[in-house]
């Protein structure tokens, strides 16, 4: 991606986030990106199609920078470090930015398509993760993959909201505690009796 995409995504990061998509301007995105409005223009239709780049940008950078600190060594730890993440707080915006596409799905059919894609693409990456932690023994495999995945995207997207809306956060030590007790309890039956 060349330095005005970087710059046009991340003003428009900002923008969305500050003013919600109603009110985000694509003349303001292009000020604050350095650019023109024609640039703007001739890369997107309109705001739908920057608001998905923006989104799909941040989001698979967030998952990326999680997936890459947490490591492959044992699937649990990687399951431990996502479910731990979560109380870090949203610098890049991606809450707010988030719950605005979340809104302008039900106006927007590209949008909703985008986050559906987005996603469906986060629940196949996680779902290697879960495969990897069953094929290890180190998740019970008779646990419904897709139930699974729709716990992890239920609390993540929860959290989203909460971070939005102000709600204090746990203490770090004592929400992983929570994650590590939901991951013990997940491992075989065989494990939990050890």
């Amino acid at each position: 991606m060349d330095s005005n995409s970087d710059r046009l995504l991340l003003a428009a990061t900002e923008v969305f986030a500050e003013r919600g998509y109603d009110r985000a301007g694509v003349a303001e995105i292009a000020r604050r990106a350095g650019l023109t409005t024609g640039a703007i223009y001739s890369r997107y239709t309109g705001k739908a199609e920057l608001l998905v780049d923006a989104l799909d940008a941040q989001m698979a950078n967030h998952l990326e920078a999680v997936l890459a600190s947490a490591g492959f060594d044992d699937a649990t730890d990687t399951l431990s470090m996502l479910g731990s993440h979560l109380l870090e707080s949203d610098q890049q915006g991606i809450d707010a930015l988030f719950l605005e596409a979340v809104v302008a799905t039900r106006r927007e059919p590209e949008v909703a398509e985008m986050l559906e894609r987005r996603l469906e693409d986060e629940r196949m990456r996680v779902s290697k993760v879960l495969d990897e932690a069953k094929t290890q023994g180190r998740f019970d495999p008779a646990l419904d993959t897709g139930a699974v995945l729709t716990f992890i995207q239920s609390i993540s997207l929860g959290f989203a909201v909460l971070r939005t809306i102000g709600t204090q956060m746990p203490d770090h030590a004592a929400w992983q505690d929570v994650i590590d007790r939901v991951i013990a309890a997940a491992l075989p039956p065989q494990e939990t009796h050890q």
